[in-house]
């Protein structure tokens, strides 16, 4: 039987994936962090080892298989930071620690390598109405801001090796998740624990592509099985404007509607606006938007609805679930601020 492996467990996506991989009766071994917070795991029957991504020495055990050609590895481990601020970890994770899982892969002659990158890691179309579809080249000059660049980055070196040593490795790019499983603190479920609390006051312009993070799981499970080598899939759904995602939590739970748009030049942080903050003593709402800020275009998913099934559920419902998810489960104590290590 083929052997699941999978990095990024704890994290929505990773953790997601391994529910629906039990679910269908597969073996799953996990890598995860000494320093790791285990309980999205709690009472899974999964085969844990231990390691660090950045630490190729330290990936022994994950790797040590009895057959590695009949091996899928889903690589979901990242480092996802929205803030500004800079953030050296997130290139380390993100590209040195892919290279060395891809590394193995190579030497190790894994079966099958599935990498979740990210949508952002997809150059801006110069035309705003036309969809981007999936690309076969990644250049992190051409994104704007370190995740982005950092993922694409990763996604390059992947496809390189796909030419160069015949990697059998397929990339799937997702937009921002909603759903359940998400066990720390992302930006999105931080905006909706914001609202639901009543710290939300007011909007921002903007909007973001968004898929379940359950559909993404689908379709790492259709990749397994229908995939074709170096081919990169989107994994999108609808976009989102701000007031209308807003509008959405305001009607799902009833609670105070935000309506009130605060303006883009009170957003930048500069001069007129600087000195508004510091009078004031506020905190710049793009601070809680992180998500809708960055330039989003429309994506395209035409190869996943094809090749893997892709079919993504309504986002409505989506979001109902992500709301009940949070509403069940309190933010970790252990979370710590915008940084989230083996997030999808």
């Amino acid at each position: 039987m083929t052997q699941y492996l999978v990095t990024g467990a704890t994290g929505q996506i990773g953790n997601t994936i391994v529910r629906m991989l039990l679910d269908n009766n597969k073996p799953v071994r996990v890598l995860v962090h000494p320093e790791e917070d285990t309980t999205p795991l709690a009472g899974l029957p999964v085969e844990v080892k231990y390691g660090d991504i950045l630490v190729k020495d330290s990936l022994k055990d994950f790797f040590d298989l009895e057959d590695p050609r009949d091996a899928i590895l889903i690589h979901a481990h990242e480092r996802n930071v929205i803030s500004e601020k800079q953030d050296l970890m997130v290139r380390k994770v993100n590209v040195h620690g892919t290279m060395n899982i891809t590394d193995i892969c190579v030497k190790k002659k894994i079966g099958k390598l599935i990498y979740i990158g990210s949508a952002r890691a997809i150059p801006l179309s110069d035309d705003k109405n036309k969809p981007v579809k999936d690309v076969e080249f990644f250049d992190r000059n051409k994104v704007v801001g370190d995740y982005a660049k950092s993922k694409a980055e990763a996604t390059q070196y992947i496809l390189d090796k796909v030419t160069l040593n015949n990697l059998n490795a397929v990339i799937l790019l997702p937009s921002l998740v909603l759903g359940p499983y998400e066990y720390g603190n992302s930006d999105i479920i931080s905006l909706i624990r914001d609202y639901l609390s009543g710290d939300l006051k007011v909007s921002i312009p903007g909007g973001v592509d968004f898929t379940d993070v359950r559909d993404v799981a689908s379709g790492v499970l259709e990749a397994a099985e229908n995939s074709q080598k170096g081919k990169c899939y989107i994994l999108s759904n609808t976009y989102v404007s701000t007031q209308d995602f807003l509008h959405n939590l305001h009607e799902i739970t009833g609670r105070d509607e935000v309506t009130k748009t605060v303006p883009n030049w009170l957003l930048n942080g500069k001069g007129i606006a600087q000195l508004y903050y510091k009078i004031t003593k506020k905190a710049n709402p793009k601070d809680k938007y992180g998500p809708f800020i960055s330039p989003e275009p429309l994506y395209e998913s035409e190869n996943a609805n094809a090749d893997l099934h892709y079919a993504p559920r309504d986002l409505r419902a989506s979001l109902e679930d992500t709301i009940d998810w949070v509403e069940k489960n309190p933010p970790a104590e252990t979370d710590a601020g915008k940084a989230k290590a083996s997030n999808g």
